[in-house]
């Protein structure tokens, strides 16, 4: 039963209630308008509140009987002039898909070809590994139509077990034709007609078709959003251009490739309809889908040999969930592609479905969140008799590379404020002296797809001082020239590369190894490396240093118009005396000196 309102009161000067009735969605076509209202002339709520409740019972009696009076069973007829509109729509579609070919470009034209093999295997794959789901998937598309029709959906008929074996059929006979026209072999309407007949044996030829050869170039024409309209082209064939444009853009290759495997999930979600087809209710399901999918479920052992469906129905802990951060994400690339697909392609789509019209907020409450270490913390993480042993003594007996990067990462993050990639990509050459102040260069270098080093985003290309104890008492520069005359290029270059980063190794050493022997992993806490940033900045701020000097040691954006304009070539020398060298962490760092 609709729980919305259905007792409204009028606004002044004459506020009496009213009895509000919503029509439902698969009866607009009954009604001229969405909603109707009745005045009740009354002012008594408790009482205009009783006749409400029993309008509203009529109303829904009222629309049921419309219902059960309209549906008709299904039968031949309906099968056939059913199947003659999916034939007339899947041509247009195949027609679509040849003009939009490059048939000069021979490689594109193999491509394309192959991409029709590879999607005929992969149903008939589906159709033998997965049979009732695949059909289950096609019964939905039918049902669809079945509903605009007002024909009941009866999966016991026998008219309507042939529909769905045909419409199947169609699905598999479609990538053959498309094959045939980038082969060249054009043919008219009614000769796809007759091979389907040659099959069916139904009179699918009954009604008169027109003799139009099939590779003329089609007219396009606005799309209507319409389940029962499937003329624009699949999904799957669409995203590409929207990679295309991304990498137009020089986004990172990583990023493209994350982005395609979500697009591909949508897919395997949803299935791959015509971007027309896609509904507001799709859009919602998809982002209920996220409240009950794993955080990285496809890399782990008890939930990747299973498919989407198969894991949203198992019932997962809430501590596996993904986070709010990484659904919001997901939702921000469809909302984008689907603007792209606005823009591009209006005669398709017109309507934003992935957008959320409402707020969506963070479930986790801001004390839940990633907290900064606290003093005490921070000299129990840099304790002498628990920090050097646990990087440099090796109860296994196992040889170990990675012993330098363990010790430095961490102090340098506390010191500078720096991202962990940030230090973990840091080249000797980038450590410099400039006005009489050794300081760390950041800059992205290399070719797009090929960069040597990265950033976050512009403003994170800056200059920061090295801190004192950097300099004086633990000598990093000097460990640096060391590298340097040994031939190293980076600092740490025991790093390997992974998946286009350098930090796996010390985001496990550090956030998971490290942090949990010492016990500042217990009672739930969320500290991590990125715990340093806020502990930086929560530190320069009780200490009243200017937001804009903490925000550009930090790489933040700079607030206003000021910021970005005047704040972007900060001198070293005025950094350093005006916050760096406030960063006093109670650390006995003499200590932690190590002889190399």
């Amino acid at each position: 039963m609709d729980k919305r309102n259905h007792l409204v009161k009028s606004k002044k000067p004459y506020q009496d209630y009213h009895f509000r009735c919503w029509i439902p969605k698969d009866l607009d076509k009954f009604f001229l308008q969405k909603e109707f209202r009745v005045s009740l002339k009354g002012y008594s709520y408790s009482q205009c509140k009783i006749i409400s409740n029993k309008l509203h019972y009529n109303a829904i009696q009222i629309f049921n009987k419309i219902r059960e009076g309209q549906m008709n069973e299904i039968t031949l007829h309906e099968v056939k002039n059913i199947l003659r509109d999916k034939v007339k729509q899947t041509i247009k579609h195949i027609n679509h898909y040849d003009s939009d070919t490059n048939k000069y470009d021979e490689e594109v034209l193999n491509e394309r070809i192959h991409q029709s093999s590879e999607k005929e295997k992969i149903l008939k794959e589906r159709l033998k590994s997965n049979y009732k789901e695949t059909v289950g998937k096609i019964e939905k598309e039918i049902d669809k139509i079945l509903n605009s029709k007002n024909i009941k959906t009866d999966k016991k008929n026998v008219d309507y077990k042939g529909l769905v074996r045909k419409w199947t059929d169609l699905k598999l006979i479609r990538e053959n034709w498309k094959k045939e026209l980038l082969e060249g072999q054009g043919r008219y309407e009614e000769e796809y007609f007759t091979e389907l007949e040659d099959n069916w044996k139904i009179g699918l030829l009954e009604k008169e078709t027109t003799r139009t050869p099939i590779i003329q170039t089609p007219v396009l024409e606005p799309i209507v959003n319409n389940e029962s309209m499937v003329t624009s082209p699949l999904f799957s064939e669409m995203y590409p251009k929207h990679i295309q444009r991304m990498r137009d853009n020089q986004r990172r290759e990583d990023t493209i490739c994350e982005t395609i495997q979500t697009y591909k999930g949508v897919i395997e979600l949803l299935g791959d309809k015509p971007i027309s087809q896609y509904t507001i209710l799709d859009g919602r399901d998809y982002r209920n889908s996220l409240l009950k999918t794993p955080k990285n479920w496809k890399k782990k052992k008890h939930y990747k040999d299973f498919t989407i469906h198969q894991v949203l129905s198992m019932d997962i802990p809430n501590d596996e969930i993904m986070s709010f951060k990484r659904q919001t994400q997901l939702i921000s690339r469809m909302t984008t592609c689907w603007n792209f697909l606005i823009d591009e392609f209006p005669e398709y789509v017109r309507e934003n479905v992935f957008k959320t019209k409402s707020l969506r907020v963070n479930p986790i409450k801001n004390k839940d969140r990633r907290e900064c270490f606290t003093d005490d913390d921070l000299r129990l993480v840099f304790n002498p008799k628990t920090y050097l042993p646990a990087i440099f003594d090796n109860p296994t007996g196992r040889k170990t590379t990675i012993q330098n990067p363990y010790y430095w990462i961490p102090i340098l993050a506390i010191l500078t404020g720096c991202r962990l990639e940030e230090l973990c990509m840091m080249r000797c050459k980038d450590i410099m002296k400039v006005n009489g102040v050794w300081l760390y260069r950041i800059r992205e270098e290399g070719e797009y797809g090929k960069e040597e080093t990265r950033v976050k985003n512009h403003y994170s290309e800056r200059d920061i001082p090295l801190h004192s104890v950097l300099r004086d008492t633990l000598d990093f520069v000097g460990y640096v020239n060391r590298m340097k005359k040994s031939g190293h290029a980076r600092v740490f270059h025991e790093l390997p590369k992974k998946y286009g980063i350098y930090q796996k190794n010390v985001s496990r050493f550090f956030n998971i190894k490290y942090l949990k022997k010492i016990g500042l992993k217990s009672n739930g806490r969320s500290l991590c490396m990125h715990s340093t940033r806020h502990s930086v900045e929560t530190h320069l701020t009780n200490q009243n240093v200017n937001p804009r000097y903490i925000d550009f040691l930090q790489g933040h954006s700079q607030k206003g118009t000021g910021g970005n304009t005047y704040m972007k070539g900060i001198k070293p020398e005025v950094l350093l005396k005006e916050c760096v060298d406030k960063i006093q962490f109670e650390i006995d760092w003499e200590k932690l000196k190590v002889k190399w």
